[in-house]
């Protein structure tokens, strides 16, 4: 499972975790053995796509207990008429990556024995790819940040290259360069934790404060 478990917070043991490496395509999504895909675009042409995911097996309570789950939905858009998603990941056409916007939509999910609600903190990680049959230099910006690919030749090779970032509400994939041979988004770490159920004492502080005010407003 590409999972991490990346901090255990004091309070109600509220997890962060982060999914590293999801790898998105037209034909599925791969890697990840606790995640169900319902579904994906296929190999289609449109603007937006959508992934449709629940991933399971997860602590994000921080109980030691791998059993919350999580649900949300990968979402490129921006790339216009010529945005697909195909067998290597999702581009603007062949060799081009060109304003494609990765979101997370649709999140749902709550902890299992601590009832919190999990929360999107952001993608951590970007990866592109290039895929071909020569020697093939390409580039992309992945949040600003340029990134260079290259194949040597001598049968087809696919490579990828990643830029990292602070918990960013989304990921843009601009600026594609080079030529002779395809350059994709191809994967994503997205990072999610919780927040966490009050605990009763704190909850009847709240009551009681709430009730002075008044008192006093009446008064």
């Amino acid at each position: 499972m590409a999972t991490s478990l990346l901090a255990t917070g004091a309070v109600a043991q509220a997890a962060t975790i982060t999914i590293d490496n999801l790898d998105l395509r037209g034909t599925g999504l791969f890697g990840h053995d606790d995640a169900t895909l319902s579904p994906g675009p296929g190999n289609a042409t449109a603007d937006p796509l959508d992934w449709v995911i629940s991933y399971t097996n997860l602590d994000l309570d921080g109980d030691g207990s791998a059993n919350d789950t999580v649900n949300f939905t990968v979402r490129a858009s921006g790339g216009g008429a010529s945005q697909r998603a195909w067998g290597q990941g999702i581009d603007t056409g062949f060799g081009n990556l060109n304003n494609v916007t990765i979101s997370v939509v649709g999140l749902s999910g709550t902890t299992t024995d601590s009832g919190d609600a999990i929360v999107f903190d952001g993608f951590t990680e970007g990866t592109a790819g290039m895929g071909g049959n020569g020697v093939f230099t390409r580039n992309v910006d992945i949040n600003g940040t340029t990134v260079n690919l290259a194949t040597t030749g001598g049968g087809f090779q696919f490579v990828t290259a990643s830029a990292s970032f602070a918990p960013t509400a989304t990921i843009l994939f601009d600026n594609s360069g080079g030529d002779g041979a395809s350059i994709v988004a191809r994967a994503y770490d997205l990072q999610f934790s919780t927040v966490p159920v009050p605990e009763p004492s704190s909850v009847a502080l709240l009551g009681l404060a709430g009730g002075f005010l008044a008192f006093r407003r009446r008064k």
